[in-house]
């Protein structure tokens, strides 16, 4: 005969809930950065090493954004999987209690909001995943060159509509976004924007492409009319 199953009640939060969410956040900070590590190897596999110097080519990466959310991603799934023999050892405790902790407790919409929150979230860390991995830009004598996850684009320097930028020592308060800032603008109505926000790209390179691409595109870069000293 199959053993009856016992009801759990549910408790308060608790020190041992406590412990628990102490050393749940202890993995996710551990497993976090070894999958910052991992990306970053990773990707150095995938995206192409640039020239840089005087006349490039630079391959621009993606902003660090796009790791944090790679990252996240990739902790989110895994950190599950490397919890699951404690979850296992958690429930047995709160089966021998009788007791366990659960946040959503006789409240059925805040727990599916928070589920398509999770899965909404999930998504955009999934999207950060592909980009950091599969999106960068090379930046040459011949032009510039979009590689995207889902394709790549060319666009000639003739194809530059404007030179755009935030000095460095000053703010635009419209995008949030300090300088040193530099946005590419193309007749097709898309941008492609550098900054020391993008991994890897340090100050003397983010001079020396900037300079490269005004003097073979023949415009100057204009300061934002929003752009305000700090």
């Amino acid at each position: 005969m199959s053993q009856p199953v016992i009801p759990i009640a549910t408790r308060d939060f608790s020190r041992p809930d406590a412990k628990r969410m102490f050393l749940t956040l202890a993995c996710f900070a551990c497993v976090g950065a070894c999958n910052w590590l991992l990306l970053q190897e990773i990707q150095s596999q995938i995206i192409p090493k640039g020239v840089g110097g005087d006349n490039g080519p630079w391959v621009i990466r993606p902003i660090l954004a796009f790791h944090f959310g790679a990252m996240a991603v990739m902790t989110a799934v895994s950190l599950p999987i490397l919890l699951a023999p404690l979850q296992r050892r958690w429930k047995r405790e709160d089966t021998a209690a009788g007791t366990r902790y659960d946040p959503f407790t006789d409240q059925p919409l805040k727990q599916i909001r928070f589920i398509v929150a999770s899965l909404l979230l999930l998504l955009v860390y999934g999207a950060s995943l592909l980009f950091y991995l599969f999106s960068w830009t090379t930046i040459g004598p011949e032009g510039i060159v979009e590689h995207l996850p889902w394709g790549t684009l060319n666009y000639p320097f003739t194809d530059i509509a404007s030179l755009e930028c935030i000095p460095d020592g000053m703010r635009s308060a419209t995008l949030q976004q300090d300088g040193p800032w530099y946005s590419i603008n193309l007749r097709s109505g898309r941008s492609i924007r550098l900054s020391l926000d993008n991994e890897g790209l340090s100050s003397k390179d983010l001079t020396a492409v900037t300079e490269f691409v005004a003097a073979r595109s023949r415009l100057k870069w204009a300061k934002r009319t929003d752009a305000r000293h700090h």
